[in-house]
């Protein structure tokens, strides 16, 4: 697969929607906001799909954010540090991919992301 794990053996299991439309991730970067998609998610982080190349520069850097379900009646805020970045293509769209470890694990079993998520 096209996503990288932030640590060579992974102790907590990563959620995976179905559909990456179904979800936007808002990041606010020094008053930037950028938009992108849900690539999956853990209790520890999630996987940033963007079309623009901001995040490359902003290895270790803290970030604001929140994940907006489709029909913006639902949102999860979160605060992050971009771990890692990389340029893949997925379904024949170039997409800028970070990975972003939370800094306070959310619990996805009790939270409402879980229960909105389609686990498959």
């Amino acid at each position: 697969m096209y996503f990288v794990a932030m640590e060579s053996e992974r102790r907590l299991p990563r959620i995976s929607p179905g559909d990456f439309s179904e979800f936007e991730v808002h990041l606010d970067l020094e008053g930037i906001t950028l938009f992108g998609k849900l690539g999956n998610i853990s209790e520890e982080g999630l996987c940033f799909l963007g079309e623009d190349d901001l995040l490359s520069d902003e290895i270790e850097s803290l970030v604001l954010g929140s994940i907006v379900w489709s029909k913006g009646t639902k949102r999860l805020f979160f605060e992050g540090t971009i771990m890692w970045t990389q340029t893949s293509k997925i379904k024949n769209v170039i997409y800028h991919i970070a990975g972003i470890q939370f800094v306070e694990k959310i619990n996805l079993n009790d939270s409402m992301l879980a229960r909105s998520l389609e686990i498959k």
